[in-house]
């Protein structure tokens, strides 16, 4: 259970420009978390706290592995459906995966990309890398390591969702790699917007099972895979991903959407308004809990908003600003 100091929360509100409301089931703020609740809509940030420090988010970084791939394989037109075969190098740098893939197994992209986000399989996300940076390096007539040139496009697209707090160095996320890689909440979100925007995305993250096939010396095998994220199905959470490494801790991000609303005009023409929340977590000792206290913080926050008439008092409540 929380036991977070109210002056510590007043006092970071109060340095955020945001208006806390402290929720009554018994969970709350934890003191050492970085955390941020967001409208995906109108990116208006309703709960946020230590949002722009710079902390270890462990897999967190897979966020941008499964984009970058999904943006990759429609760019490319490729698909998803293609095998991708495991790098001979993958266990040196991972130690191993959740789903016992082994150098040489074959895998398309849409299973790894399961693997990746459902069970946080860094095996999975290696692979991933250096699949699509061989083709980026290939295309663009370069030598080079594959998986170097992956990390630059989940840089690149930090940058382009405007990321800039945020340094990737891999595409699973461990905290073995020189420099350290490192993220923020806000940015975080800003990258978990992205991600829920699009289809392709939350496909991958909604299911709380999923079988997937490896095919090991030609033959096909059938793995099952449990999704690690707790809370998905809980108040209409939908995903995105839970993970925790010894230097992250607990970070967890979820996204929940409410029915739409329809609002009639004055010409009868009607308006139609979606309502999606993100929630980030990073460094909690309880993620799950921490998440859901804050998603129903945040939609009574954005309850109240939308009663006053969505007003914008401040820059500072938006997402650019943090």
């Amino acid at each position: 259970m929380f036991s977070p100091s109210i002056a510590w929360l007043v006092s970071r509100a109060s340095i955020l420009g945001i208006c806390f409301t402290f929720v009554t089931s018994g969970a709350a703020l934890q003191a050492q978390s970085a955390v941020l609740v967001v409208d995906a809509f109108n990116k208006k940030v309703h709960v946020a706290a230590d949002a722009q420090s710079k902390r270890p988010v462990g897999g967190l970084a897979k966020i941008a592995t499964a984009m970058v791939t999904l943006d990759w394989a429609e760019a490319s037109k490729v698909g998803v459906g293609v095998l991708a075969t495991v790098p001979s190098y993958a266990a040196q740098i991972s130690g191993g995966g959740s789903i016992g893939l082994q150098a040489g197994d074959q895998v398309t992209l849409r299973d790894l990309i399961y693997a990746t986000m459902m069970t946080s399989d860094d095996i999975a996300a290696i692979t991933l890398g250096d699949f699509v940076g061989q083709d980026h390096l290939s295309r663009l007539g370069r030598n080079g390591h594959p998986m170097e040139e992956f990390v630059k496009q989940m840089n690149s697209l930090a940058r382009r969702e405007g990321a800039k707090g945020t340094r990737f160095t891999n595409p699973h996320g461990l905290e073995n790699s020189r420099p350290l890689p490192y993220s923020t909440a806000a940015d975080i979100a800003r990258l978990s917007i992205y991600a829920v925007s699009r289809p392709a995305l939350r496909f991958y993250t909604n299911q709380s099972s999923r079988t997937i096939t490896i095919y090991r010396g030609g033959q096909p095998m059938t793995v099952g895979l449990s999704n690690t994220n707790q809370l998905l199905g809980v108040d209409r959470i939908d995903g995105v991903k839970a993970s925790a490494t010894a230097r992250s801790a607990g970070c967890l991000v979820i996204a929940a959407e409410k029915p739409s609303s329809v609002q009639v005009q004055a010409d009868n023409s009607s308006l139609i308004y979606r309502h999606r929340m993100v929630v980030v977590v990073i460094g909690s000792a309880s993620p799950f809990e921490e998440a859901r206290a804050l998603l129903h913080q945040g939609w009574a926050a954005y309850d109240r908003w939308l009663a006053a008439g969505r007003p914008i008092t401040d820059k500072k409540q938006m997402l650019d600003h943090f």
